[in-house]
């Protein structure tokens, strides 16, 4: 480490900080060592290249070296927590219920307001492209929590914006849409909210390679592996605050031609935020997960959720 540095975090990674000496209130730290070890295992030096390696010593061998990160075929990665959903390990029907009742009690709320209420779902990636799945892995089309959750949304009238028949552009190595994907999304909520929108048709270009979260998991040394996808349209509005990359927990902005937004993400809005953001004259992006109606006035209330992520809606 004195030679060439202490390694840092790659994708999703969250390393041990530091260790210290004191605790807050200024005593001696009795966990120093502990903390001193793990902070060492995390940061020791050339950790990202020694990962690396070992990523791809694993996949020539046609195992992935990361838990969270399915090999596919021709290079696609896969996110391993979607796999409940794949394979039909499903919620069970009063948990789908209690689902669709929440959701009906969070519309209700917005109506309340004076608020439209959409709620929609980010599918997947091997939902959408299950042919480059491994076969080791049987699907259960139609048996996932989606396809079992809509009729009890349509028996508690949740207004629902269907994201999958739009066959949404996803990166190879990353578990997320692309910048057209998102735009497509985007156009698709605003036609239900009846605004006239053509985010979808606008030029997208390839930029600078990027490394996909996916990609980054097994292989933290390596340059990207496909272009980056970028929106070619004209995007007018401001940030009120740090959107740190798209993923502050609360992203306020304007410049939108009308309406006011408050809309629940989670790491899908990070592509898809910009669009909506240029639509309404005021919003608010949040990652909260109480799923509380903040004190405010708006006209429109989303609740967009990945598909993984539907029993986190059972609070």
């Amino acid at each position: 480490m004195a030679l060439f540095g202490a390694s840092g975090e790659a994708a999703n990674e969250h390393l041990s900080p530091p260790p210290t000496l004191r605790t807050r209130e200024g005593g001696f730290n009795p966990k120093v060592l502990n903390e001193s070890a793990d902070y060492l295992a995390d940061h020791f030096a050339l950790r990202q290249e020694l990962v690396t390696l070992w990523g791809s010593l694993n996949a020539t061998l046609g195992s992935s070296a990361q838990e969270q990160v399915i090999l596919g075929r021709e290079g696609w990665l896969y996110y391993a927590p979607t796999l409940p959903d794949y394979t039909g390990q499903a919620l069970s029907d009063a948990e789908l219920e209690a689902i669709a009742r929440r959701l009906s009690e969070l519309q209700a709320e917005a109506e309340s307001r004076g608020a439209v209420f959409l709620f929609t779902v980010a599918p997947n990636k091997n939902s959408l492209y299950p042919a480059h799945m491994p076969a080791a892995y049987p699907s259960r089309h139609g048996e996932g929590n989606l396809e079992r959750l809509l009729p009890w949304l349509e028996a508690y009238g949740v207004r629902y914006v269907d994201l999958f028949p739009l066959k949404l552009p996803y990166y190879r190595t990353d578990s997320h849409w692309t910048a057209e994907g998102a735009a497509r999304a985007a156009d698709a909520l605003l036609a239900a909210l009846g605004r006239e929108s053509g985010y979808a048709a606008a030029p997208f270009t390839e930029g600078a390679p990027r490394r996909g979260d996916l990609y980054e998991m097994l292989y933290p040394a390596r340059e990207g592996a496909e272009p980056e996808i970028l929106y070619g349209g004209d995007l007018r509005f401001t940030h009120l605050n740090d959107p740190k990359d798209g993923s502050a927990i609360t992203i306020r902005t304007q410049g939108g031609e009308a309406g006011r937004l408050y809309c629940w993400r989670d790491s899908f809005g990070i592509a898809l935020y910009p669009y909506l953001a240029d639509a309404f004259a005021e919003a608010v992006f949040s990652r909260s997960t109480d799923y509380v109606l903040p004190e405010g006035s708006y006209d429109t209330v989303i609740l967009e959720i990945a598909e993984r992520n539907l029993p986190n809606l059972l609070g």
